[in-house]
C-alpha cells in the first residue's frame, strides 16, 4: 500500500504558500545519531548551537530577514550528508543549507538533490573551483560570496523562500546583513557563466545578480512548479478524504477536475501561471470519462485520467528599449 494516495507528476514541455515550501533546513556534521529539530526563534536555536557556530550563523542570517520563515530546522549527520538528507527528505523543509560550507559536503548534497524532482539546495562558495564543481547540478543554487562572516545563501533563502510562491523573482532583491560587491564586467560574466549568483552593487544598492539554479533554470519557475505539485496533491487528497465516497463516474471525476482547477486558478492568482491576452489564465485541465479509463484501473480504483498544462508567467530580467530624439 502506498504512503501517498495522490501523486502529481509534472513534465516540463521544453528541450498562498504551502506549509514547508519556504522552510529551510541546515545540515551540520555532528557526532552521534542523525537528528532533526525545528526552531521558531534564533534564541531557541542558540540553546543548542552557541553564538558563533556555523549553524547559529546561518540561522541568524535567516531570522534577520524581513520575510523570514516561520521555522528553521537543523539536521545532523555523523559522516555522510547524503544519508541524512535521505533520512529527513520527507520532513517539512524545502531549502537545504550546508552549515560548514565544505566543498565535499556541498558536492555530495548537490549530487543527492540532482536526482530529485522536489525541494532545493542552496550553497555558498568563495572560490572558482568550488563554484565550477557544482555547475549544471539540478535544483542547486550557487551563491558566490567572498566576504567573511556573511551568509548570502541563508539570507536569500530566508527572505525569498517564504514569500508567496510565484510572486517574486530572485534577481534584483536586496537582503539584510549582506554587503554588495563591486564586480567588473569580466568577474560577473565569469560567475554568470557558471550559473551562480553574486550580491552586487547596481544602481547604488546591493542586489542579487541573478535568480537561477546551477543548471540555468530559474528559481521562481521551479518553486512554482513545486507549489503546483504540492497544492494539487493536497486539493485532490482533501476531495477524496472529506466525502463519504467519491464515485468512479462523472461525479467523482468532476470533483477531481474541480480540485485540479482550483490549484491552477490559485497558481494564476499567485503569479505562477501566465496570463493570456484578454486577461484569462494560461492553463487547461483534461479528464478522461469513465468509459475511456482502463478497466483494470477501475477494478483497482485508481483514476489515471487527469492531466493539465499551464504556461509559466516567468519574469523579465533584462529590458532593451530604443528611443528617438526629435529636433
Amino acid at each position: 500500500m502506498p504512503l501517498t494516495d495522490v501523486k502529481v507528476t509534472i513534465n516540463v514541455a521544453s528541450p498562498a504558500p504551502k506549509i514547508g515550501l519556504g522552510r529551510p533546513v541546515i545540515f551540520v556534521q555532528k557526532t552521534g545519531a542523525a537528528d532533526y529539530k525545528e526552531y521558531s526563534t534564533l534564541s531557541a536555536l542558540q540553546a543548542d548551537y552557541a553564538v558563533g557556530t556555523a549553524v547559529e550563523a546561518k540561522a541568524g542570517a535567516i531570522f534577520k530577514q524581513d520575510n523570514r520563515p516561520d521555522k528553521v530546522a537543523v539536521a545532523t549527520y555523523a559522516t555522510d550528508i547524503k544519508t541524512s538528507m535521505a533520512l529527513f527528505y520527507g520532513r517539512e523543509w524545502h531549502f537545504a543549507l550546508v552549515a560548514n560550507d565544505l566543498a565535499a559536503d556541498q558536492l555530495a548534497a548537490a549530487t543527492f538533490m540532482n536526482d530529485k524532482d522536489f525541494k532545493f539546495l542552496a550553497v555558498q562558495v568563495n572560490t572558482d573551483a568550488n563554484r565550477k564543481a557544482l555547475k549544471t547540478k539540478k535544483r542547486t543554487i550557487i551563491f558566490d560570496h567572498t566576504i567573511a562572516g556573511e551568509h548570502l545563501d541563508a539570507a536569500a533563502v530566508g527572505d525569498l523562500g517564504s514569500q508567496t510562491v510565484g510572486s517574486v523573482t530572485w534577481k534584483f532583491k536586496s537582503l539584510k546583513g549582506i554587503t554588495g560587491r563591486y564586480l567588473n564586467e569580466t568577474e560577473i560574466n565569469t560567475i554568470d557563466g557558471d550559473f551562480a549568483i553574486a550580491y552586487v552593487v547596481k544602481g547604488g544598492r546591493g542586489q542579487l545578480s541573478e535568480g537561477w539554479f546551477a543548471d540555468g533554470s530559474y528559481i521562481d519557475d521551479l518553486h512554482g512548479q513545486d507549489w503546483i505539485k504540492a497544492d494539487m496533491e493536497n486539493e485532490i487528497s482533501y476531495t477524496l478524504g472529506n466525502t463519504p465516497k467519491t464515485p468512479f463516474d462523472a461525479r467523482g471525476i468532476g470533483a477531481i477536475e474541480a480540485a485540479m482547477t482550483t490549484t491552477l486558478q490559485r497558481g494564476f492568482n499567485n503569479g505562477i501561471v501566465a496570463m493570456l491576452e484578454g486577461g484569462l489564465p494560461d492553463y487547461s485541465v483534461t479528464t478522461l470519462p469513465r468509459d475511456q479509463v482502463d478497466i483494470q484501473d477501475r477494478a483497482l480504483r485508481v483514476y489515471r485520467g487527469g492531466s493539465f498544462e499551464y504556461g509559466r508567467s516567468g519574469a523579465i530580467h533584462e529590458a532593451r528599449v530604443t528611443g528617438v530624439v526629435n529636433i
